[in-house]
């Protein structure tokens, strides 16, 4: 009986051992979120990189994505699409190559939700969490300039994951209308 609990003991043992990581791997927990904030005279642009909106990556490939004037730090996006892991792994391959994996490099420790565009400026907020760490990279930029050649690769790169499209030339914004008088109105007490 001993020899058998030992040998379970020992078989449970060897099961639970981690296997090595593999530094250049996929992490399994990693996340990378992008929020791009335009400031009162930067809204403007029609890249979809370059518009105030907000895009998220989860490592089993969900991409959550959208675009407004309302899309801040703390917006949770709709879903996009789903990508491959192929895909995923294609896209922790190029944040590596911009210097974006590594909790190192990262140059904010604040709170991205605090963060707000000054007048003509774009801000880039792109967080990543891999590995039980969370980093930050914000940059700053005039709206009619744009941003480095980093951060735009990996904000395009995100926004092409997510399927948004520049806007035409010649169409606006979407325009959100009013559905009508509140359909509940007559329910209420008068005065109510």
């Amino acid at each position: 009986m001993r020899s058998m609990l030992s040998i379970l003991l020992v078989l449970l043992a060897w099961g639970c051992a981690a296997p090595p990581e593999d530094p250049l791997a996929t992490p399994n927990d990693l996340c990378a979120d992008v929020t791009v904030l335009a400031g009162p005279g930067g809204q403007d642009r029609r890249e979809p990189w370059m518009r105030q909106g907000k895009m998220i990556l989860f490592a089993d490939g969900t991409v959550l994505a959208d675009l407004g004037p309302t899309v801040n730090a703390r917006t949770r996006p709709g879903l996009a699409r789903t990508l491959y892991q192929k895909q995923v792994r294609q896209m922790w391959d190029l944040a590596r190559s911009l210097g974006f994996a590594s909790p190192e490099l990262a140059d904010f420790d604040g709170n991205p939700e605090l963060v707000e565009a000054d007048e003509g400026e774009l801000v880039y907020l792109m967080t990543f969490s891999a590995g039980q760490s969370r980093w930050t990279f914000v940059r700053r930029f005039p709206a009619k300039d744009g941003p480095d050649e980093a951060t735009a690769t990996w904000v395009k790169a995100m926004a092409e994951a997510a399927f948004l499209r520049e806007l035409p030339s010649d169409r606006g914004t979407p325009i959100r209308y009013d559905f009508g008088p509140d359909p509940y109105a007559w329910f209420r007490k008068p005065g109510a």
